[in-house]
């Protein structure tokens, strides 16, 4: 069996994802919990999405990862409010399949609310995007309100 590589920029990650949240709680944010979705070389060579926590874990974001994720109300950099799903299809959320959950994702989906909070979602145009693992060259910081089900401290 090929073991996952250990990424190379694993401490300089984990520092933007803690200078993140700090500057959040600074301007009086109440987030408990961040994440970074950074680029990573998986099983075999092939890109996928490493995930550094708050509390410094590090492993790479599953498919069953991901599902706690969906619709949760996230903010990139702490300034973005979005929410997440599955890169592979827009629109309402699908039903990810059984035997997906536990291998690694390889696209995410973000929707992202262009506007001063939340409540602009009726007067403004959500922006969607879907970002392939392999075309992730920088840390995505994603921080919440608390840990989603199922994700490591």
């Amino acid at each position: 069996m090929n073991p996952e590589p250990i990424p190379q920029d694993l401490l300089a990650v984990h520092d933007l994802l803690r200078e993140t949240i700090a500057t959040a709680r600074d301007n009086g944010a109440p987030f408990s919990y961040g994440v970074a979705i950074f680029p990573r070389t998986g099983r075999f060579g092939a890109p996928v999405f490493g995930v550094a926590t708050s509390g410094g874990e590090s492993t790479v974001m599953t498919y069953r990862m991901l599902q706690s994720l969906v619709e949760l109300p996230v903010y990139i950099s702490g300034r973005v409010p979005a929410t997440i799903r599955e890169g592979l299809s827009y629109g309402p959320p699908r039903v990810i399949p059984v035997a997906l959950l536990d291998q690694p994702v390889l696209r995410v989906g973000f929707t992202c609310i262009i506007g001063a909070n939340r409540d602009d979602l009726d007067r403004t145009q959500p922006l969607e995007t879907s970002v392939f693992a392999g075309d992730l060259s920088a840390p995505i910081i994603l921080l919440l309100d608390a840990r989603p089900d199922g994700w490591p401290n």
